[in-house]
């Protein structure tokens, strides 16, 4: 069952949440050249979710201009982006009240050669542990899992760690390591909860969920579902909504809650089931 989930979870995409059809990159990049604080932090705050790929366009950009051009890269054209994303950056750390959009970014534009190198090995690891997640080859993902994050978080790409994180979850929860993977889980989705990665968040939660029950431990697991249902619906995802309303239903029933099971399955509409 957990494996099926795993296999799910990584074919679904982790959607943004956006309100209406605002261009939030054009809208950051007039507030920047304005360096207009007021209406950047109104953005942020109308669109909480699209805040880091947004900010990461920037750091992207600078980093593939260096990787194409070398030494005769515009340094100019660089240091703008850097500037911007570091601006945009500063004031989503004070909207949000963490200091994890202005480290990471501060981190990003500071990197050396060896380190951009070393960026991108760890999203190549990232890649090769997805690889083998979707084959079902636990160890191999496990330990690219592990190289992944190993070196993102010498370089305060916050991001690359928590996907090594997740991944390893994941990895370890499909060779039923249950207490190794709802720590690299669990710690993944308070990272991803931090940077506004919501569907990425969603992944870690749900499958914490299942290794939670394997592992006796139905509180936690209840406290885990409760979380996956609110996120599917702040998601909109009405495709997934009986799954996670069906594992807080199993999670209420373990915690000795029969009533609220029944509740939670009686509001699902006519049809819809769990897969």
């Amino acid at each position: 069952m957990l494996n099926t989930l795993i296999l799910a979870l990584l074919a679904q995409p982790a959607p943004l949440v956006s309100q209406g059809e605002v261009d939030v990159r054009a809208r950051f990049v007039e507030y920047a050249g304005k360096n207009d604080a007021a209406s950047c932090t109104k953005l942020w705050r109308d669109h909480p979710f699209e805040v880091l790929g947004t900010i990461d366009a920037d750091l992207e950009g600078a980093l593939a201009a260096w990787e194409k051009d070398g030494a005769k890269a515009d340094e100019a054209q660089i240091r703008q982006m850097h500037l911007r994303a570091l601006w945009g950056a500063k004031l989503a750390s004070e909207t949000f009240a963490t200091p994890i959009f202005l480290d990471y970014t501060s981190s990003f534009v500071g990197w050396n050669d060896e380190q951009k190198a070393n960026f991108r090995k760890g999203q190549a690891a990232h890649g090769a542990a997805r690889g083998a997640l979707k084959k079902g080859d636990h160890a191999v993902a496990a330990d690219k899992a592990r190289e992944c994050a190993d070196l993102a978080l010498p370089l305060g790409d916050w991001w690359g760690y928590s996907m090594g994180l997740a991944a390893e979850g994941l990895a370890l929860a499909g060779s039923k390591q249950d207490t190794k993977a709802a720590s690299q889980l669990s710690k993944a989705s308070i990272l991803y909860r931090d940077l506004g990665l919501i569907g990425a968040q969603r992944e870690c939660v749900a499958a914490l969920v299942s290794v939670c029950e394997r592992s006796k431990q139905p509180e936690r697991a209840r406290a885990a579902a409760r979380e996956w249902l609110a996120l599917t619906q702040t998601l909109g995802d009405q495709k997934s909504l009986p799954n996670a309303v069906e594992a807080l239903a199993r999670c209420e029933e373990a915690c000795g809650d029969a009533q609220a099971a029944k509740d939670l399955r009686a509001k699902l509409p006519a049809g819809d089931k769990p897969k």
